[in-house]
């Protein structure tokens, strides 16, 4: 389901008792690039869902969050990572892993949301994913907990694979400028 408005979500909320989450990006130099909502699968992930959280909080062990971290992945045609909220190079680890709660939910989409890991099991901890084609690859090892549902989210995504790249980090760097619970 996608809604126009973070409104729609708000009331929509209430009969799923899901989660949502707001994210707005910054490109350096270039000012605000736009929002997105990532609905979270509180249902069907309630453990990484509660990662997650814990990563808008700030409420991460050490204090980390991700408000202030970059998007430091862009693969083309594939998906782009964020969530290193350690160095933000996409090689920092917080010393803390996550258990694979669930692989019910498939990379079948544009804008699913899943957690990275360093290719083994149960190593997922602060960095996500957000996809920009089906990843039917992805289905078994990697756990997807949420979904972008805005159709001006799903442009973002469009418009963040479109931004010029070095080894698959965008240039100049994108920025989590702002990331909030809003339902």
């Amino acid at each position: 389901m996608e809604f126009a408005s973070r409104e729609a979500v708000q009331e929509y909320a209430q009969t799923t008792g899901r989660q949502y989450v707001q994210v707005t990006l910054d490109h350096a130099g270039n000012g605000e690039l736009g929002s997105l909502i990532i609905e979270l699968y509180t249902d069907q992930c309630p453990k990484t869902c509660e990662n997650f959280i814990n990563g808008v909080k700030g409420k991460f062990s050490g204090g980390f969050k991700y408000q202030g971290s970059p998007i430091h992945r862009i693969v083309k045609h594939a998906y782009i990572q964020g969530g290193d909220v350690v160095d933000g190079t996409g090689k920092g680890n917080p010393g803390w892993s996550i258990p694979d709660e669930s692989f019910a939910l498939k990379h079948d989409d544009v804008g699913w949301v899943g957690m990275a890991n360093m290719g083994q099991p149960h190593t997922a901890a602060t960095q996500f994913y957000i996809t920009l084609q089906p990843l039917t690859w992805l289905d078994g090892k990697r756990v997807v907990f949420g979904k972008v549902v805005d159709a001006a989210g799903l442009e973002l995504l469009r418009q963040v694979e479109g931004l010029p790249t070095n080894n698959e980090r965008p240039l100049p760097e994108v920025t989590v400028s702002k990331i909030e619970l809003i339902a």
